[in-house]
């Protein structure tokens, strides 16, 4: 980390000294002169500080080697962690779909009724027979005519 002080320090130094220079002898300012100053300070460090950008991208890369082994070993001893318990093959000859199956089952919520069976929290005089509120549905059948009733 010392080193990405040191070379900031020295591109801060560079840049302030050819604005002080370009101040000196030519008559531009401002926002300009800035400019200037820092394509002229950018391609005097590209040269004269090549050592000192060296120890600092050197120091950077060991910092992030640091935080690059840290995170593998978080991410070892998280698989470790993690490893599921060794399942016994079963003797019977089932196949091994079906605890897939199964666990594809587990992520569903369970306690619905499915296919249009679901509970009215309505008044039943308010309710058709197609489950639609209110009597005009059109549908003025008794359950056993018209309709089969479906299975559950």
């Amino acid at each position: 980390m010392r080193g990405i002080a040191v070379y900031t320090g020295l591109r801060v130094a560079l840049l302030a000294a050819v604005w002080l220079l370009i101040q000196v002898v030519t008559p531009m300012r401002g926002l300009l002169a800035v400019a200037v100053a820092l394509v002229i300070s950018g391609a005097i460090s590209f040269i004269v500080l090549d050592r000192t950008r060296d120890k600092a991208s050197a120091g950077l890369s060991g910092v992030f080697r640091r935080i690059d082994e840290r995170i593998e070993r978080s991410k070892v001893a998280e698989d470790v962690d993690d490893e599921p318990p060794v399942r016994e093959v079963p003797a019977s000859g089932q196949s091994e779909s079906r605890p897939q199956q199964e666990a594809v089952g587990e992520d569903e919520q369970s306690g619905g009724l499915q296919h249009g069976h679901e509970v009215a929290t309505g008044s039943a005089a308010d309710d058709g027979e197609d489950g639609t509120q209110g009597q005009g549905s059109g549908n003025d059948a008794e359950p056993g005519e018209g309709k089969p009733e479906p299975t559950r």
